[in-house]
């Protein structure tokens, strides 16, 4: 079976455990293998040292660091699936191979929330093994932070997390108070607790600190820790400064971030997000060009330019079929949003019943969103019957709630209140009111959107 590749996200704010093999006393030819394994990673030729360390391994395959040193191959190339079982080798082979359990547990880590708790594992067994190691006590406050999502309901387990994080970071400090980026991650987890002004008292903190975190971890590390202070001021809705930091960032690491597209259009700098998505475009190695195409053409729609726009959604289209066929839902919901901006409202309605059919087909789970798309038509063409008739239908067919349900409501509450139906009205307001305040995520419309219904229900 052919291993994909996955990017190790994450794991460019953590520390590697680096190359531990030796050869045998007296075994030469396996010692020759292993310092030419060594020099071709470190010149980032990746392939050629996996050859060379698997040479060594045919001579002396009971040693523990050269499946270690496989393991940080893979981890190089983003091979994770590869990686781990490198790693659990080593650790096979010696149980007590702190280097093991802590490259395995930034391998876990990089595999995304569904990997924390094995990482966690991994963490907590290589401070057993070694309890000043300041990075293992660090990376386990990563992966306790990773299962907490900024904007999501804090349940008891997520408290527990939160708290095991934040202990895991004053820890790192304690062993080593000049450990800059503990005060990164003490951030991120106020960030992600809702605490954004601590968050970035947190976040200063470590950017005064940002040579020490250049050589920590590069300079992937320190866009890292900026495109995180980034979002907190977005949370803060201070947009601009979250524009600033996410550019600081591409000083470092020039890779366009999604949440700086996104606020540039929410200040309306509609071609400074084209800019961002023309370099996303240009990236061979991107792999979602179709929604670039289609976030252009947004933006296009926005300056009025709706002949471009059209010709971006043609491209979004060809390409999503072309390679990414079962998101075509994506595509046509964008070129319906602006078709209702440009007023053209039947080619609106006839997108969102294609996005219909192909949310059907691929992803029935989120069908109910389009209903909600199609009632804000309804509503803005004040056919308020038909209106309700949608938002009731994405509510029913809703499995879960969320933001989209929210909008459902709010809408519905704006219908009713038409209609003159002020209690229906109010009920539907003051439970979308509820769902923003629970499922909202701020800076992303949270505080707006509560507004908007408090000021529907005022004005019943």
């Amino acid at each position: 079976m052919k291993i994909r590749r996955r990017t190790a996200i994450g794991i460019t704010l953590i520390v590697l455990i680096g190359l531990t093999s030796w050869g045998l006393a007296g075994a030469l030819e396996e010692q020759q293998y292993i310092d030419q394994g060594k020099a071709e990673y470190n010149r980032g030729n990746y392939d050629a040292a996996i050859y060379l360390f698997n040479k060594a391994v045919d001579l002396n395959p009971d040693n523990e660091y050269l499946y270690n040193d496989l393991g940080l191959c893979y981890v190089a190339l983003g091979d994770l699936d590869l990686a781990i079982p490198e790693f659990s080798k080593a650790i096979d082979l010696n149980s007590d191979c702190v280097e093991a359990y802590y490259n395995r547990g930034l391998a876990y880590y990089g595999q995304g929330t569904s990997g924390a708790p094995d990482a966690i594992s991994d963490f907590t067994k290589a401070i057993e093994l070694d309890p000043g190691n300041v990075d293992a006590y660090y990376n386990r406050g990563l992966a306790y932070n990773k299962q907490v999502r900024g904007g999501e309901p804090f349940t008891p387990e997520h408290m527990e997390f939160y708290g095991k994080a934040r202990a895991d970071f004053d820890k790192v400090l304690e062993l080593d108070p000049e450990y800059a980026l503990a005060h990164a991650a003490i951030g991120a987890a106020l960030y992600r607790h809702d605490d954004y002004e601590n968050a970035t008292a947190e976040f200063d903190i470590a950017v005064n600190s940002a040579e020490w975190i250049l050589q920590k971890s590069g300079g992937i590390g320190l866009a890292g820790v900026y495109k995180t202070r980034g979002r907190n001021y977005k949370a803060l809705r201070d947009y601009n400064k979250s524009i600033e930091n996410y550019n600081m960032a591409m000083n470092y690491n020039p890779v366009p971030d999604g949440h700086n597209i996104g606020n540039y259009k929410i200040v309306g700098e509609w071609n400074k997000a084209i800019e961002l998505y023309d370099m996303r475009l240009a990236d061979p190695t991107y792999k979602w060009k179709y929604s670039a195409y289609y976030g252009k053409g947004d933006c296009y729609c926005q300056l009025g330019l709706n002949d471009e726009a059209m010709e971006m959604y043609d491209a979004a289209e060809a390409d999503c079929k072309a390679n990414r066929p079962a998101r075509l839902y994506s595509v046509y919901e964008a070129r319906g949003g602006c078709y209702c901006v440009c007023e053209e409202y039947d080619n609106a309605l006839d997108m969102y019943n294609k996005a219909a059919d192909e949310y059907a087909l691929n992803r029935p789970d989120r069908l109910y969103r389009i209903y909600v798309k199609v009632g804000d038509l309804q509503l803005e063409l004040e056919d308020y019957d038909e209106a309700i008739v949608n938002y009731n239908k994405a509510i029913e067919l809703s499995e879960t709630e969320n933001i989209y349900v929210a909008n459902a409501y709010k809408g519905l509450g704006i219908a009713h209140k038409e209609l003159g139906e002020n209690d229906k009205a109010k009920t539907a307001l003051e439970t979308a009111i509820s769902l923003y305040e629970e499922y909202g995520e701020a800076g992303h419309g949270k505080e707006e959107n509560i507004a908007e219904c408090q000021k529907q229900i005022d004005e019943l």
